[in-house]
């Protein structure tokens, strides 16, 4: 077994705990329990693998020494749960990533700013709220449609992504992030073809009270201030066998494109507002609740793309093009813990809102009435998701490990895009799109340590897939189109995905590991009256099938860390949101890729309090073949995906008057890449270089941050999609967000 047991806190000889025999059947939470029965400490549970000796005497706190300045430490030691049991990062036989305070503390992060921590991870620049998440070089499109998302996004264990874009929620009072890279169609079914992104909250703490309120303020050159405020409050309820956590934030983003054909302002605002409400309770020892509530409200005023030669910042569109996210998410989970494994039951149901407008005049040559010219397209997407998942996972500390679990969902999405002329008021395309897609699923995984420091694994899912499709078109006066019409469809596929492992740990700082795994999703409908088009009603679901070799290293002292894999990906009916002539979406299944790649993070410890980390991947995604449907697309690369993105991270902690301070700089560079497949005109984007700059002050329960977001100014293009239905009449640029400097107090009590 290469993992076991950690218990921290006090020092056990201070408990004078009365030697004993314990008999029978016990979890370790209780075997600890009874040890420490009659002594002067009691246990605390932190995760399957970790416990805390605390004392029972209430006294008074002393005040805590000042800290001596040490670079923040490595992850190593710490224990997660996206690989479905509790692992260590240096023990996973599996491309993992971990993010973690100092680097997701400040209250004012969010996953762009996460992904030069992660190698292999981009995320788009369409704006807050419309990005989309890629991993390992996978990418289907940029765009966000009907196909479902190639990475699988989870808060704590719900899923909280479908065929939705990122819903961006404002990472405060988190854990960590987890990033398991690579096919997971084993352990969590379709969708998380390129891999699965779980951000971990901060759960309640049962023993005592916590707060922390926090007020943050920032300016962008040339953009008015923004603001942010946060609050966190803990409360155990009485009995110490419960506790609430309450988190609630409120921001505004002042905006950085000048529309200059509006106003002579900045008119990309972003206001984001929200909350989680989190309740645990520890029923019995070995049996604990977790509910939680999440609610998000991000408004932004108009996108973020500039279009015309009248600089990095400005354009000129008779329109606004607004964007809305409502994010609304309940979970419920049960665990039980006995001595022969963990049962868990978990329950989620979410509610996304997405509306999205744009300027569509480029559309008036396809109407065919007389028209005003100015026309505006929006589109309303509400995602109602539901989840069950019972899983059973065995003990971590036997040769012989399993993991268990039954899985159903159903997706239930309403979709209305509307087409008009703004002047008269004319409908030119209306459409009550209803999408229900029910998924079924067991699943299973076998870990046996065959040998010493030789383990291997099988997994195995059978998944029942059914997708129905209702489809009400009207009031279409587009040229080659039928003025009205009625799509119902109704499909079902069984997917069955696997996963299997060999390992070798040679001593707990030296794994070596070969992985191959697969991932799936299921097919769906494209609805449309046009009268003649080559594109298939349905199109079918893709797979995906990864081989992955990999080295995870550090020295004897922890000074140096090296994880690296090599992996080959092959990718067969890549589904991709497209556009068709219209701007309005389509979905095809393009043809077969691959990607060949290499991912690298390693970690040295200069000094003890200088620590670099750098980050990298480098790959060659590609088309192979073209689906002969489609002969204009060209053999290329995967959009959005860079053949070389790299970022090197240092941590410097000093004191000041006996206080510590820590300061981060992030140096980011990827290389070009394409922006599509080449259905239309190929579109290229530059590759540039970002630097993030970061100093936090601590002292007295204060914590005084400094950040500076592109600190270079670098005005490079990081997107060119803002608008589908003007990408063949002039070409679009999204800038970096332009140098913003960011001042934050935070005060814990």
């Amino acid at each position: 077994m290469q993992t076991g047991i950690s218990i921290g806190g006090l020092d056990p000889a201070k408990c004078a705990a009365k030697p004993r025999a314990i008999t029978g059947k016990f979890t370790a939470h209780q075997v600890l329990k009874k040890l420490l029965d009659g002594s002067g400490c009691d246990v605390q549970r932190v995760d399957s693998l970790t416990y805390r000796l605390v004392t029972h005497t209430k006294t008074t706190p002393k005040p805590k020494p000042r800290p001596v300045a040490v670079a923040a430490p490595s992850n190593d030691d710490i224990t997660m749960v996206v690989v479905r049991h509790p692992s260590r990062q240096l023990s996973t036989p599996a491309g993992v990533s971990i993010v973690a305070p100092p680097l997701l503390s400040g209250n004012d992060t969010d996953l762009s700013l996460i992904a030069p921590h992660v190698s292999g991870m981009t995320v788009t620049n369409l704006g807050p709220g419309r990005d989309k998440i890629f991993l390992r070089g996978i990418s289907d499109s940029v765009m966000t449609g009907r196909t479902q998302s190639t990475v699988g996004l989870y808060l704590d264990d719900t899923p909280i992504t479908y065929n939705a874009p990122d819903p961006d929620l404002l990472l405060v009072d988190m854990a960590r992030i987890e990033v398991l890279k690579g096919p997971q169609g084993n352990l969590y079914g379709q969708g998380a073809l390129s891999g699965v992104v779980r951000l971990v909250t901060k759960k309640p703490v049962l023993t005592a009270f916590e707060g922390e309120v926090g007020l943050a303020a920032g300016v962008a050159d040339g953009a008015r201030p923004s603001w942010r405020s946060t609050v966190m409050f803990n409360a155990p309820l009485p009995g110490n066998t419960a506790a609430v956590r309450a988190v609630l934030y409120d921001e505004k983003s002042a905006g950085f494109i000048k529309d200059e054909a509006l106003t002579r302002n900045a008119t990309n605002d972003t206001e984001r507002s929200g909350g989680r409400l989190a309740l645990k309770w520890q029923i019995r020892p070995d049996l604990t609740l977790d509910a939680a509530a999440t609610l998000q409200d991000l408004r932004s005023s108009n996108s973020q793309y500039v279009v015309g030669r009248r600089g990095p910042y400005r354009r000129a569109l008779s329109l606004a093009e607004p964007h809305d996210n409502i994010f609304q998410n309940l979970a419920l989970s049960l665990t039980k813990e006995q001595p022969n494994g963990t049962w868990r039951l978990s329950v989620n149901r979410l509610r996304h809102k997405i509306h999205s407008g744009y300027d569509a005049q480029p559309v008036g040559r396809y109407v065919a009435v007389a028209n005003s010219g100015i026309l505006y397209y929006d589109e309303d997407q509400t995602i109602r998701l539901t989840n069950i998942e019972a899983s059973y996972v065995s003990p971590p500390d036997r040769p012989l490990r399993w993991l268990v679990g039954a899985f159903a969902a159903r997706s239930d999405e309403t979709f209305t895009p509307h087409l008009i002329d703004v002047y008269t008021n004319v409908t030119l395309y209306d459409e009550v799109r209803e999408d229900i897609v029910d998924d079924a699923a067991i699943f299973g995984k076998l870990t046996w340590d065959f040998a010493p420091k030789w383990s291997m694994s099988a997994g195995l899912r059978a998944q029942r897939s059914r997708h129905r499709t209702d489809s009400r078109i009207s009031s279409v006066r587009l040229v080659d189109y039928r003025p009205s019409g009625a799509i119902t469809g109704d499909i079902s596929a069984s997917p069955v995905s696997h996963e299997l492992m060999l390992s070798y740990q040679a001593h707990d700082r030296l794994l070596i590991y070969g992985l191959s795994s697969d991932g799936f999703r299921t097919g769906g409908f494209n609805t449309t009256t046009l009268t003649n088009t080559a594109v298939p009603t349905v199109y079918s679901g893709d797979k995906l099938q990864s081989l992955e070799a990999g080295i995870k290293y550090k020295t004897p002292a922890g000074r140096v860390r090296l994880d690296v894999a090599v992996f080959r990906i092959d990718w067969h009916d890549i589904q991709s949101d497209q556009l068709r002539a219209t701007g309005l979406p389509m979905t095809l299944n393009l043809g077969d890729g691959e990607n060949i790649g290499l991912e690298v993070e390693a970690g040295w410890r200069v000094l003890p309090d200088l620590n670099l980390q750098f980050r990298g991947q480098f790959n060659d995604p590609k088309l192979t073949s073209v689906n002969p449907l489609y002969p204009r697309i060209a053999l290329g690369g995967m959009p959005y995906i860079s053949k070389s993105s790299t970022s090197l991270t240092a941590q410097w902690a000093q004191s000041l008057f006996g206080h510590p301070v820590d300061y981060t700089a992030t140096l980011y560079h990827r290389s070009a890449s394409p922006l599509n497949y080449g259905v239309t005109a190929p579109v290229q984007m530059r590759g540039y270089t970002n630097l993030d700059l970061g100093s936090t002050l601590a002292f007295k329960g204060y914590s005084v941050a400094l950040r500076v977001t592109n600190a270079l100014a670098n005005k490079s293009n990081s997107f060119a999609y803002g608008n589908p239905f003007a990408l063949d009449t002039a070409a679009q640029t999204t800038p970096l967000r332009p140098r913003t400097v960011w001042l934050s107090v935070n005060r814990s009590f």
